[in-house]
């Protein structure tokens, strides 16, 4: 079994002594109450303790007129109890330690993540909800674990996002559940055997989960040898309330996990099953764009998505996508979480309005976004060939401009690439359009399209063409938008993803940004071109002349 299971199972046992712990403390409580005034109370006690070495009624409890049966029973609950509190530490330390060794990447929160997702599938798997472990990593990566990106979601705030989602029950009791679903249950599962937490002790009464049962006892020892005979029962009343307590809150933790892996394979299942480009949204796709807007935290993101008009658009951005990623991820052979390459090839421009770079990085599936022209530069062919291809180099780029312009090339000129996750300052919109039937480009990545051989290993070309007879499905969007979507499709595989643009960023009417573009990166003069030498490299004859008839409409 896998240590996942192994803890799950040990969980499911501890709820379950628990229980009848509690109970028989309260049936302990009734008879002791009943205890003769002049009998030794001590004694019975004591003998309670030691009743579970023996296997004959002591002449204390014949004495006091206890049930030896209550007391054995207490005993050999209160044995089991360390035994499973004990397995239940060490079992949480070797997942840990196996955890350890999985592909989880630079972030420390990255075990916490890797651990909550083992046991979610261990849990899945224990009540039969067929659920992939990858699909599970994805989803915590991008919600309980969203910190772990600039600008990202709180651990404190998930809840709210995935009840408002998943359409869960908002109770107290499921709220404090999700709240508490990834670091916080794993600290509670933490507190199960450790005696530090005394009876009586402000932890006890907090959590009821580290409680040790012979510690009670000694403690209500302490309390009938001092003859407070009223203390000690309502303190044993209590106790065995805080138990419960503890019981019930792991319950709750583990039943909210369960649902919530529920409504994931839902959701799972309503994508899968999205049918084809529409012009109008049915009630599955609409619960799918409430999930979206219900578990996005970017405030642009959800400003683009208000209108019906985006929500539609969205939908079927979401289709375009998958059927490009699904069958590549399916043929995959590389291991899940490791980085690949995602090529975005379209027609590109800026606007005036500036964004946060972060926005171009919304979750850990992104590990980064690549930009390669200064702002306001086209891009020809060569370039284009180059970023989808993987071997553009900086040192290899040059720079033309079509109005002869003499110093056209960007002054000073980074000597790196623009990386969104490494940028401290805002940066200009960037919208993308279609390639539509009606250009002549349009037939050539038809024939790429048919030719996928000619992709690089772990490295996936999207060009943004329209599908025969969908142009009003498909406008300007966003590149953000793009983005999201993409991560949201990579956290169904649990993949991350490096994107990459190969689009031309001019300002096609839009002002001037001369400052604020130097301060992000660089720019050029209007009408300027990025080209790279391509070293006699050997090209594919369809795919180049796709780039070319999109890149090259007007040459040097």
């Amino acid at each position: 079994m896998e240590a996942a299971d192994i803890l799950c199972d040990s969980l499911f046992l501890w709820q379950k002594n628990r229980k009848e712990c509690a109970d028989t403390l309260l049936k302990l409580v009734q008879e002791l109450e009943n205890v003769p005034q002049g009998s030794n109370i001590f004694q019975v006690l004591r003998a309670s303790i030691s009743a579970a070495t023996s296997t004959c009624p002591t002449s204390t409890l014949k004495k006091a007129s206890v049930s030896s049966i209550t007391f054995n029973k207490a005993t050999e609950l209160i044995k089991e109890d360390e035994k499973v509190g004990t397995n239940i530490q060490k079992q949480l330390r070797d997942l840990k330690v196996r955890c350890g060794g999985a592909p989880l990447g630079a972030h420390a929160d990255e075990l916490d993540c890797e651990v909550t997702s083992r046991l979610m599938w261990a849990l899945a798997k224990k009540r039969k909800t067929p659920v992939p472990l990858d699909f599970l990593r994805g989803f915590n990566r991008a919600t309980f674990f969203r910190h772990m990106t600039p600008g990202g979601l709180a651990p404190a705030e998930a809840s709210d996002y995935i009840c408002k989602a998943l359409g869960l029950d908002r109770s107290p009791e499921i709220t404090s559940s999700l709240k508490v679903s990834a670091k916080e249950m794993m600290k509670n599962i933490g507190r199960i055997g450790i005696k530090a937490a005394k009876a009586g002790s402000g932890v006890l009464g907090a959590t009821g989960l580290g409680i040790s049962l012979y510690d009670l006892i000694g403690e209500c020892e302490k309390m009938v040898k001092g003859n407070w005979i009223t203390e000690a029962s309502k303190f044993l009343q209590d106790s065995s309330r805080q138990i419960l307590e503890g019981q019930q809150k792991l319950k709750e933790q583990l039943d909210a996990m369960h649902e919530i892996i529920q409504k994931l394979v839902q959701m799972k299942s309503l994508i899968k099953a999205l049918g084809g480009y529409s012009l109008s949204m049915n009630e599955n796709e609409q619960r799918i764009m409430n999930y979206i807007m219900g578990t996005c935290t970017d405030n642009t993101v959800l400003s683009w998505l208000q209108t019906v008009t985006h929500q539609i658009e969205f939908v079927n951005l979401l289709r375009f996508l998958l059927e490009n990623l699904d069958p590549i991820f399916d043929d995959l052979t590389n291991p899940s979480g490791v980085d690949i390459d995602i090529v975005i090839v379209a027609h590109g421009s800026i606007v005036a309005e500036f964004m946060y770079a972060g926005g171009l990085v919304p979750t850990p599936n992104i590990r980064d976004t690549i930009l390669y022209s200064p702002w306001n530069c086209s891009i020809d062919s060569n370039t284009a060939f180059a970023i989808a291809q993987g071997f553009i180099r900086v040192t290899n780029r040059e720079f033309y401009n079509n109005s002869n312009i003499a110093h056209c090339e960007p002054n000073p000129l980074p000597d790196h690439w623009n990386s969104m996750r490494g940028s401290l300052h805002n940066i200009p919109g960037i919208l993308l359009a279609p390639v539509t039937p009606e250009e002549r480009a349009w037939d050539f990545f038809q024939q790429f399209w048919e030719n996928r051989g000619m992709e690089v290993e772990d490295r996936v070309i999207i060009p943004y063409v329209v599908p025969q007879n969908m142009v009003n499905a498909f406008r300007q969007i966003p590149l953000y938008m793009f983005i999201f979507v993409t991560s949201f499709i990579l956290m169904r595989y649990n993949k991350t993803a490096t994107v990459h643009l190969a689009a031309c960023l001019g300002r096609e009417g839009s002002p001037l940004r001369p400052v604020e573009w130097r301060t992000q990166y660089a720019y050029t003069s209007d009408g300027t071109v990025m080209t790279v030498n391509m070293e006699n490299r050997n090209m594919n004859t369809v795919f180049f002349r796709a780039l070319s008839s999109l890149f090259d409409r007007i040459r040097r």
